[in-house]
């Protein structure tokens, strides 16, 4: 089995609290996907009740609306809330496809499984060195275009441990 940096055998604890830094980055990626909207265009016809959508349509899946719909995810859907996570991706929501960051299905992102262990990497570095709290100047105004990004950035204090 392999070692922490410490030099010792992992620990329950330190898989509960990955598991926990797993839940955060899903909560993040659901309420400010990279992306706001994934397009894809049909190649055969579709039927949804009494609509058809011919092939060739290009459809539009809003990302944004879906991950914070009430109908979806609950009153709380606006809420940060990572313990929605706690059973997994597929239980996290009403609708076992309401969770798509990085897209569904057979065109899923390639790179998905790379990003998040990026992700958590990169934080558990920091961590090790540093904490760190929102600067009093920040300002919560996250936009939208072709990705979502903070509009006056994400001013944050380190405090080297």
């Amino acid at each position: 089995m392999a070692r922490t940096s410490k030099g010792r055998e992992p620990k329950f604890e330190d898989l509960n609290q990955l598991k926990v830094v797993s839940q955060i980055l899903y909560e993040v990626l659901r309420l400010y996907s990279p992306a706001p909207l994934l397009t894809r265009a049909n190649v055969k016809e579709i039927k949804l009740g009494e609509i058809v959508i011919p092939p060739g349509v290009s459809l539009s899946l809003p990302i944004m609306l879906v991950h914070h719909d009430h109908e979806y995810w609950g009153d709380d859907a606006k809420k940060f809330n990572p313990e929605r996570f706690s059973e997994g991706v597929s239980k996290a929501s009403k609708n076992q496809i309401s969770f798509f960051s990085f897209g569904w299905g057979p065109r899923i992102c390639i790179g998905q499984n790379f990003a998040l262990l990026e992700s958590k990497l990169a934080l558990a570095m920091i961590l090790q060195k540093f904490t760190f709290q929102l600067s009093p100047t920040y300002i919560h105004a996250p936009t939208r275009g072709a990705t979502v990004y903070p509009q006056h950035g994400a001013n944050i204090i380190l405090h080297k441990i």
